[in-house]
């Protein structure tokens, strides 16, 4: 670690270094086994929710992806949270005493996300875990970790809508939020007739899932539907499949580097400027990492763009390129790791407590309250939605120009989300939160 980033880490409040706490994840993640628990380190807290000091710091955890298949997004997610806290705690910090911001490596896989998100609660004493990325990833820790420990897990990764939980809140998009809105857009520009690809686990089968739907709704058909392994480098077969079947619209959702490599080769197989693609994964790293050349006309819809023109935008761009440098980006990750930090210390003042089980009651809004906390900031406005804890979007469909700037071309403000029947609703609103098609809900507290 040279000495600007130990500085930097230092500043931000980070306890362990990055080298460390990578090193610690390897470790601690050999032979974990998903599911069952097997593998993790066990910890005794260091913390007592009924032994709250004025003037000890509030330690807050962070999962960024530092390794792994979505590794290029680890230091731009670490950046975000390092700068909210700075700004949370020059506000005054939380209940007047300082927030710490603890970071761990998820690894990007549950192997290592699981004992990643362990060592945040039990040895950090972490009050609220903000993760993950991947879908894997983040059920594994809100069902192995969050919910048993009884800690709140904010996320800021849009989301299939698989996860139901009394401490879990989203604070990214749901497809309802993005796909309903790109699918009928695409389909009365360019066509009904879509082609589906995706790595083999649950976010993209689940959004393609959604996109089936919205396509449905808009009389469209689909033409053809893959799902390859993670980690895929050679595409040139499912190019040419995709070619021969001579869709209106691509609609690809591979995973970190796979998208790279996918969208690299469409390109090089002459199919660029042909087949429009449209996706909910395409961001400012995609910006840094590829060529305008084989960018040059992609679609994407997202809840976050840096070409957002808000003042809440611009002035959390300019703290942050004077941090980190000219250079230094936002991605809907890492605007949504903003939401929630600033959701959880705004509602830990409400409640008077960090105490998770009044957090997660202030978050989400007493009985009879269809929304509970809401902040604004690069994203937007974002609310929690009561009865299921995912928040009101904003969603963007931006356009890649010629010179690789990005264009907004639609925007659709303040929707609610809309949990897809794939998962059978969520009612997190009451202990334990439930599935209402899968197993039978208790009343609302106060009913």
């Amino acid at each position: 670690m040279d000495e600007k980033k130990k500085a930097s880490d230092e500043k931000g409040g980070t306890k362990v270094s990055r080298r460390e706490f990578i090193k610690g994840s390897a470790l601690l993640g050999a032979g974990a086994a998903l599911g069952t628990g097997a593998g993790l380190t066990i910890l005794s807290p260091k913390w007592s929710f009924g032994a709250e000091k004025k003037g000890e710091p509030i330690k807050i955890g962070l999962l960024p992806p530092l390794t792994g298949l979505c590794s290029v997004y680890g230091d731009e997610c670490a950046h975000a949270g390092e700068l909210t806290v700075d700004m949370i705690n020059e506000e005054g910090g939380v209940l007047g005493r300082k927030v710490e911001l603890v970071i761990q490596d998820d690894g990007t896989i549950p192997e290592t996300a699981v004992p990643a998100a362990e060592r945040l609660v039990k040895k950090f004493g972490c009050v609220m875990i903000c993760g993950d990325m991947w879908s894997n990833s983040r059920l594994a820790v809100a069902t192995q970790v969050a919910e048993p420990h009884k800690t709140v897990m904010n996320n800021f990764s849009y989301d299939e809508g698989a996860i139901c939980g009394r401490y879990y809140f989203q604070m990214n998009a749901v497809p309802n939020q993005q796909i309903d809105r790109m699918v009928p857009w695409m389909v009365k520009k360019y066509g009904k007739r879509w082609y589906f690809i995706g790595g083999n686990y649950e976010w993209p089968r689940g959004s393609v899932a959604a996109a089936k739907e919205a396509l449905a709704k808009a009389g469209g058909e689909v033409v053809g539907e893959e799902y390859n392994p993670v980690g895929t480098t050679d595409y040139s077969s499912i190019i040419m499949r995709i070619k021969e079947a001579k869709p209106d619209v691509l609609e690809p959702h591979e995973a970190g580097s796979d998208q790279y490599g996918f969208l690299k080769q469409f390109a090089a197989a002459g199919l660029l400027g042909k087949i429009p693609c449209v996706s909910t994964y395409y961001d400012e790293i995609f910006a840094q990492s590829l060529e305008a050349s084989v960018r040059e006309g992609f679609y994407a819809c997202n809840s976050y763009f840096m070409v957002v023109p808000t003042k809440e935008n611009k002035m959390f761009l300019a703290r942050l390129q004077k941090k980190y440098g000219e250079k230094a980006v936002l991605t809907s990750f890492s605007a949504a790791i903003i939401s929630c930090m600033r959701i959880w210390a705004k509602a830990a003042q409400k409640a008077g407590t960090t105490h998770p089980d009044e957090v997660v009651k202030a978050q989400e809004g007493g009985p009879g309250q269809k929304y509970g906390i809401s902040t604004v900031g690069p994203q937007g406005k974002v609310a929690v939605v009561r009865e299921n804890h995912y928040t009101t979007q904003t969603a963007h469909l931006i356009q890649v120009q010629p010179d690789g700037s990005h264009k907004i071309i639609q925007s659709w403000p303040d929707q609610d989300p809309v949990i897809p029947k794939r998962y059978g609703g969520c009612v997190a609103s009451v202990e334990g939160g439930c599935r209402p098609e899968k197993e039978k809900c208790p009343k609302f507290p106060g009913e």
